[in-house]
């Protein structure tokens, strides 16, 4: 098995997916657990729900009975006709209370009281233990507010008022109607599972009923605490579902113990993350030992081809290997040192030619110049002898001698001179129809720059621009833009064509029309500088064209570094 593994990368592959199974075993069996216990408290949920229903069912009917009786009651004769002689013994009157309640006989009390709140008869064997108090609670409110009256009583339970009053409106007394705990037990018995348990609440949360009276404060003012700060209402093992009641203005509460007590929810957790973290433990451990050694030749790799990058091309990877891997890495140091030997005949060949490029192009710079000043300086020393010539042949032999030296990166303040020079000569051969101004502030004059760069962009001007108007202007100027260095040359001429400008933008430089020392300037930058760098072009808005040249900032001292091409 081992030979089988190590004879094919792909075999390994395998194996270590064949053990990744495990993971979506334990994470089924997860999943099946929690769909289990969801869909178990679904299932107890509904049934909940269902057996809420019911109880609001119930208690509907009870007050919809209980307020027709104490309807009836009110609305009597013969209570009116006690209450107003002040009560006493009535035979009638007991059988009439007595015929009301039967219907109710066991689930609800009925009390008559007298308007000072002193019970004068009851549906029960005796009579209530205390007086009520008719300016306060609930016969106050059945008084003012009319209608049946609902509250919960001072001990529990629910009590409903509702005053007798005479033909006047003055009321006599009051008809209350109170449903106690076992009035409630009897009511709601048999509508809950045993495991279950009622609670009952009134509109201000305070507790009616509670199918486990020991507990009845504790319960309520839990919910209570729960329902003030908007948390769900929950208790430990238990889950509560409420249901609102319009008629008593009551809430209705089911406490239902859960599927699964926290106990054995965390008995059942705990079983599955052993067995998860066992199961885990061994995939991760096959895992590491696995990708661990298929990963060390893959990483030797990439560590090599660092290397490689950074320059290093010596770097070698020493494998015994027989299979993929060990392959490849062969192929790689042959590749290396292919590499190697193509790149070390790619500088050597690119060296040569960017010398012979850079120097067939310096001495290529418009020799129609040279031959234009010496026919001009001919002809004025045969025909004038004037000073001139003599400060032509100076300017001259300065230009002549700065093109045949041996530096090709020069400070700009020794170009800015050699730009003097020739501007000096073309004055005198076209006559001062023209003003050449120099603006390079002081900070940009150390700069290092190709030498001859600006002298063709000064003729182009000149030629091509300023010489055709009757007073012609070029300036030079120079600025910076992120952090390099632009050298501007403009005229006030007729301005470029459309194909000279797209030419001029565009990477061929080579354009008609002569103007090759423009293209020369632009290829001697990017072969120092790179593709980053070079000639621009545009046409002002008023008149007269702008060419600029962009360089990087190196100044004397600082040591020459050329761009990428692909800056």
């Amino acid at each position: 098995m081992r030979a089988w593994v190590r004879r094919s990368f792909r075999n390994r592959i395998f194996v270590t997916m064949l053990l990744a199974a495990v993971l979506p075993m334990l994470l089924c069996g997860a999943l099946m657990m929690r769909l289990q216990i969801v869909r178990s408290e679904k299932h107890l949920s509904d049934a909940a729900q269902g057996q809420l229903a019911d109880l609001r069912e119930v208690l509907d009917g009870l007050q919809s009975v209980c307020g027709e009786t104490m309807e009836e009651l009110a609305g009597s004769t013969v209570v009116r006709s006690a209450l107003r002689r002040g009560g006493g013994e009535s035979r009638t009157l007991y059988q009439v209370l007595f015929q009301a309640a039967q219907p109710l006989e066991e689930y609800v009390r009925f009390d008559i009281y007298d308007r000072d709140g002193c019970c004068r008869y009851t549906s029960a064997s005796a009579l209530p233990a205390a007086d009520m108090d008719p300016e306060w609670g609930v016969l106050r409110a059945a008084r003012e507010e009319g209608g049946m009256i609902l509250r919960s009583g001072p001990e529990g339970g629910l009590i409903a008022a509702r005053a007798v009053r005479d033909y006047s409106g003055e009321a006599l007394g009051y008809v209350t109607a109170t449903v106690e705990q076992s009035g409630f037990d009897r009511l709601f018995a048999g509508r809950y599972p045993a495991a279950s348990e009622v609670l009952l609440l009134d509109g201000r949360w305070r507790p009616v009923y509670y199918s486990r009276p020991a507990q009845t404060a504790a319960a309520a003012e839990l919910l209570r605490g729960q329902l003030l700060r908007g948390e769900p209402l929950s208790g430990g093992d238990y889950r509560f579902f409420a249901v609102g009641h319009e008629g008593t203005g009551s809430t209705l509460i089911l406490q239902q113990p859960r599927a699964f007590s926290d106990p054995v929810l965390g008995a059942i957790s705990l079983t599955g993350a052993l067995m998860g973290a066992l199961c885990l433990a061994l995939s991760l451990l096959s895992a590491w030992i696995l990708s661990r050694y298929l990963s060390e030749p893959v990483q030797q790799l990439d560590q090599a081809m660092g290397e490689i990058e950074r320059g290093r091309l010596d770097v070698r990877l020493e494998t015994d290997r027989s299979d993929e891997l060990g392959r490849l890495g062969g192929r790689f140091n042959r590749m290396a040192e292919e590499y190697r030997l193509n790149l070390d005949r790619s500088v050597q060949r690119q060296k040569e030619l960017n010398d012979t490029r850079i120097r067939m192009m310096q001495a290529q710079l418009d020799p129609h110049f040279l031959y234009n000043t010496l026919d001009t300086v001919k002809w004025l020393g045969v025909g004038h002898q004037v000073p001139q010539v003599a400060q032509l042949a100076t300017d001259l032999a300065v230009l002549l001698r700065s093109s045949i030296s041996g530096e090709e990166i020069v400070p700009l303040e020794r170009e800015l001179e050699l730009v003097e020079r020739y501007v000096d000569i073309q004055s005198v051969r076209f006559e001062d129809r023209f003003v050449c101004e120099i603006d390079v502030p002081e900070r940009y004059q150390s700069c290092r720059v190709p030498k001859l760069c600006l002298q063709p962009l000064v003729e182009n001007a000149i030629v091509h621009g300023a010489v055709d108007r009757e007073e012609g202007y070029v300036k030079l100027w120079a600025g910076e833009e992120d952090g390099d260095l632009l050298l501007y040359v403009s005229d006030n001429g007729p301005g470029l064509s459309a194909e000279v400008l797209e030419r001029l933008n565009s990477e061929d430089k080579r354009l008609p029309g002569g103007r090759l020392g423009l293209y020369n300037v632009d290829s001697i930058i990017r072969l120092h500088y790179g593709k980053g760098y070079g000639l621009s072009a545009r046409n002002q808005e008023e008149e007269g064209s702008c060419v600029w040249l962009r360089l990087p900032i190196q100044r004397e001292g600082e040591k020459e570094n050329a761009e990428s091409p692909d800056r």
